[in-house]
Order: structure tokens, then sequence, then C-alpha cells
């Protein structure tokens, strides 16, 4: 009987507590979710002890047109490959800025778009690397993000590529070394970020070229996949909303002189 008692009560305590939190661990709002990004410029990128970008600028804007409370400093900033692992694997994450794709749409929801994207084989000119096909990268070693687009754009070709031939690294100023020094033959990043990383670190752009297009497509704020549908379209309207005003357009003229 005691333990009848005992269980009884037990469930009662347990649907009360369905009752109070329908959504278990899900996001109720926007202010529970956190978002996660990487060092990615003109996208996303530390400057100052500031978290700034195009995708950060924008965030701040739809944060402010859904009345959060969450500001700039809420942002979490980390290697792709942890941010990556962290979306995919914990409720009530973002990570921006990610490329969209075939095979990545089913891991994620999204909100976007938010600017084009072009994914590229980049050399250094005095190599004279001729690339017609993507079979033609097959006996040159290439440097990449873990976890980035251009790995995985790589993996999904079917090549035989192996570690040897895929240099992975956590962060993108250790492939420009890399490609600087000869200890990769090419490097797999997106274009505009990878003059702009240049740029940041003192390498001469003038020096490197894209001799392969490996995928053009869109950049997207994506979420944890069990992100509640209504919190979504909040993101997803608000943003839709600021393109309307042109605010999107002029935050990236900001960046893009």
């Amino acid at each position: 009987m005691r333990f009848t008692h005992r269980l009884r009560r037990w469930l009662r305590f347990a649907v009360m507590i369905c009752l109070m939190f329908p959504f278990g661990l899900n996001a109720q709002t926007i202010d529970d979710l956190i978002f996660l990004t990487e060092q990615y410029p003109p996208y996303n990128f530390l400057e100052d002890g500031e978290v700034r970008g195009i995708s950060v600028d924008l965030l701040m804007l739809i944060l402010e047109h859904t009345k959060s409370k969450q500001t700039r400093n809420d942002i979490q900033l980390g290697p792709w490959a942890r941010g990556y692992r962290t979306v995919l694997n914990r409720p009530n994450t973002c990570l921006f800025s990610m490329t969209r794709t075939d095979a990545r749409d089913p891991l994620f929801k999204w909100v976007g778009p938010i600017i084009l994207t072009r994914i590229a084989l980049i050399a250094k000119k005095d190599r004279a690397i001729t690339i017609q096909a993507i079979k033609d990268v097959v006996p040159y070693k290439i440097g990449v993000v873990i976890d980035d687009i251009g790995e995985q754009q790589l993996q999904e070709t079917g090549l035989p590529l192996t570690v040897e031939r895929l240099a992975g690294v956590d962060v993108t100023r250790r492939s420009l070394k890399k490609l600087q020094a000869g200890r990769i033959d090419l490097w797999a990043y997106e274009e505009f970020v990878a003059k702009f990383a240049m740029e940041t670190y003192g390498f001469d752009p003038d020096k490197y070229e894209t001799v392969y297009t490996l995928a053009e497509g869109e950049l997207y704020y994506a979420c944890h996949k069990e992100t509640p549908s209504i919190v979504i379209h909040q993101l997803q309207q608000a943003i839709d909303d600021l393109k309307a005003l042109g605010k999107l357009k002029k935050i990236v003229n900001s960046y893009l002189k």
C-alpha cells in the first residue's frame, strides 16, 4: 500500500511537470536559444573583443525585431567543428553561418537565406595548378577545415581522398599557413572569406587564385532539428521583414565595400 501511494504521488508529480513544460528540453522562445558561430569574416568574426560581421549584425536586428532580450555578448564563438557537433546533438542551439546543402538539409531547421556563397579550391599562383574537372584534384593535397562545407563537398565526390590527401584543421589560419608553406597544394574554402582572411592575417591575396569552384549556395542560420516550428517561424518572419525594409542590403554594403 505504501509503495502504491508513493507511485500515485510520483505519477501526479510527473503529469504536473509535463503540463508545465510541454516541450521538454526544447526552446519555448527565441530567448531560450543559444547562438554559436566561428571566425568566418566578413560574415561572423571577433574584432576588438566584440563579435560582429554580416550575419551577426543581421542577427542583432532579428533579435531586436522579435523583442528578444539576447545581446551580442550572448553569442558564443568557437571552432566550427565543435559548433557543428553541438548543434547536431544539443537542443536549443543554432549555428551560423552555414551553407545549406542537400546532405545537410534534413539535419537542421533553417532560417534564411542570408547571402550567396561560393566554395572554391584556392592555390598559389606560382604553382600554376589547373583543375578542369573534380577528378583532377586526386593527386593533390587539399587543406580543409573539419566539418566545413569545403571538406564535405570533397567527401561527397566519392573520389579516393584519403586522410593524407585531406589535411583537416580546426581554424582557418592554419590552412593558410600550410598553403603558403607548400604543405598543401589546394585549399577548399569559401572564396570571399578566404580573401578576407588573407588580408586579416597578412597574406597577399594577389599571390593566390581560385582554380576550381566546388559549389555555390546560400548561407543560413542552422538550428537543432527539434527546435519548435513556432520559434523558427518567428526568426524567419523577422529576417523576411528586415530584407523587405532593405536593412540586410545595408549591412552587406557596409562590409563588402
